[in-house]
């Protein structure tokens, strides 16, 4: 009997030996698994890796952005444990154990585009949460730099990031970051901002004062192209909003010289008239903003500008010129 005692001690002793201990990774219970369908998010200044390691995976294509938000996957880890670089950085995942079977780990270190300012974007109506198949987890803010989202997903259930801005979501798959329903006019290669256009001068006598008459100056024009305006909202789906910027002599000494929104069109025949627009008032004139609504694919646009103007003169008089004022045409290219 004191053999047999002898025996089993050892054995006990062995068992110990080979016990997995408690260390950053965890104590993991003989057969312990973790469940499909877990979530996990926090945020860690740090990324798990650097550029050129197997981890990394930034790039254009893996960023999704919107009128306030932008976020990408810079590292990405997937298979049934997780690696020590990961649990160690990260305490609440530390002790998870290897997946249960037919499930993975997706665990996704999130940043932003490097041109954004992500504090411009607080306070702005964007909810964002992930989604395995048909189960949702909210995420408490939009995705921030450094943010990280850990996922237990079955292999053959789709796993997505969704951040929805002012009513429109896109998507971003954490197993392979591509993106889910984007919105093109953001990655299609075409510029926001057209090349500065020329500018325009317009003068004429008045035609019962030829000693007198009126001029307008203005040395550029400017162009964008938007599929999001604040005020307005979302462009049509397959369409963005081309916003001409220019400005308008509107008050020389007492005459007021106003200019009729048919002033501004788009020769290339995208649109017949503006959507909106817009006049702000500064000293001695006005700032304008007319709004067109394109195809998302249009990469030169032509846009005309033929003063359609009233001029009104002292005690209400209305004004007539000498001379018509001719056309100018700009093309925008993006």
């Amino acid at each position: 009997m004191p053999r047999i005692h002898k025996r089993i001690l050892r054995s006990l002793v062995l068992l110990a030996a080979l016990a997995p201990s408690a260390t950053a990774c965890g104590y993991l219970s003989i057969g312990e698994k973790t469940e499909s369908y877990e979530f996990f998010h926090d945020n860690d200044p740090e990324p798990w890796c650097a550029e050129g390691e197997s981890g990394y995976v930034l790039s254009e294509d893996s960023i999704l952005e919107g009128p306030h938000f932008s976020v990408g996957i810079q590292c990405r880890y997937i298979g049934e444990t997780l690696p020590h670089e990961v649990a160690e950085r990260v305490p609440s995942i530390a002790d998870l154990t290897r997946v249960e079977e037919g499930s993975e780990f997706l665990a996704n270190n999130l940043t932003s585009h490097p041109d954004s300012d992500i504090f411009d974007f607080i306070g702005w109506p964007v909810r964002s949460w992930v989604q395995i198949g048909d189960r949702e987890f909210d995420l408490d803010a939009p995705p921030l730099r450094g943010d990280w989202i850990v996922v237990t997903a079955p292999t053959d259930v789709p796993a997505v990031l969704w951040v929805e801005d002012d009513g429109r979501a896109q998507g971003l798959d954490l197993r392979t970051g591509e993106r889910v329903d984007p919105v093109f006019a953001y990655y299609n290669g075409l510029a926001d901002w057209s090349d500065i256009l020329g500018g325009f001068k317009y003068e004429s006598y008045f035609a019962d004062e030829p000693d007198d008459g009126l001029s307008c100056q203005y040395d550029q024009v400017n162009a964008s192209r938007s599929p999001w305006l604040e005020g307005v909202g979302w462009a049509p789906e397959g369409s963005v909003f081309l916003s001409v910027y220019t400005l308008w002599c509107n008050q020389i000494g007492e005459y007021s010289w106003n200019l009729d929104p048919a002033s501004i069109t788009l020769a290339s025949g995208e649109a017949t008239e503006s959507e909106t627009w817009i006049e702000v008032s500064y000293d001695g004139g006005v700032e304008i903003e007319a709004v067109f609504v394109i195809p998302d694919i249009d990469s030169e646009v032509t846009i005309a500008f033929e003063p359609i103007t009233e001029a009104i003169g002292p005690e209400g008089r209305e004004m007539e010129f000498q001379d018509e004022f001719p056309a100018t045409e700009w093309v925008a290219s993006f």
